[in-house]
C-alpha cells in the first residue's frame, strides 16, 4: 500500500485579533448584558411560550398510547420538545421545569417500548410541566413544585 502525502491546512483564526485576553470583558459591559437579557426575560410570558410545545408533547403521548408501535418515534418526538423546554426554564428562571424536563428526558431517553407503567410516567411529567407554567412557579423555594420534581426522579430511578 502506498503512502499518501497529506497536507493539513489550518485556518487562521481571525477572531483573536479583535479579542486580546477573553478574560478581559469588562464588567460593566457583562452587567448590561445581563441586565438586557433579565429585560427580555421578564416580558416574555413562558406559559403562552411553552404552550404549543406542552400541546405537541400531549399528542405525542397519545399517540404512543393509542399506539405502543410507536414509542421509539413518539417519545423521540416528546424528548426533544422537552429537551426545548429545559432550555427556556433555565433562561426564563423556571428551575423546576428545568429539572422536571430534565427528568423526563433521562427517562425516555432511548425508549424503544411504553408500557402502562412507563406511560405514566410520561403523562406525570408531562402534567407537571404544565402544572408549573399555568401556576407561574418561576424562581426557587417551591415546595409542592420541588416534592412534585423528587417524586418523578425517584419513579424515573425506580423504573429505569
Amino acid at each position: 500500500m502506498a503512502k499518501k502525502n497529506i497536507e493539513i491546512i489550518h485556518p487562521a483564526n481571525k477572531l483573536k485579533q479583535y479579542i486580546t485576553d477573553p478574560r478581559s470583558l469588562s464588567t460593566a459591559a457583562v452587567a448590561k448584558a445581563e441586565a438586557a437579557m433579565q429585560k427580555v426575560a421578564g416580558s416574555i410570558d413562558l406559559t403562552k411560550e411553552a404552550e404549543p410545545s406542552l400541546k405537541e408533547m400531549q399528542t405525542a403521548y397519545q399517540a404512543m398510547k393509542a399506539d405502543r408501535s410507536q414509542a421509539q418515534e413518539q417519545s423521540q418526538r416528546i424528548y426533544n420538545l422537552t429537551h426545548d423546554l429545559r432550555g427556556l426554564g433555565s433562561n426564563f428562571n423556571y428551575p423546576l421545569i428545568t429539572r422536571i424536563g430534565g427528568s423526563l428526558c433521562r427517562f425516555i431517553e432511548g425508549m424503544e417500548t411504553a408500557t402502562d407503567t412507563q406511560l405514566e410516567i410520561v403523562r406525570a411529567h408531562i402534567d407537571a410541566l404544565r402544572a408549573v407554567l399555568h401556576n407561574k412557579m418561576s424562581g426557587e423555594g417551591h415546595a409542592i413544585g420541588i416534592q412534585i420534581a423528587e417524586g418523578l426522579e425517584t419513579l424515573v430511578r425506580e423504573e429505569r
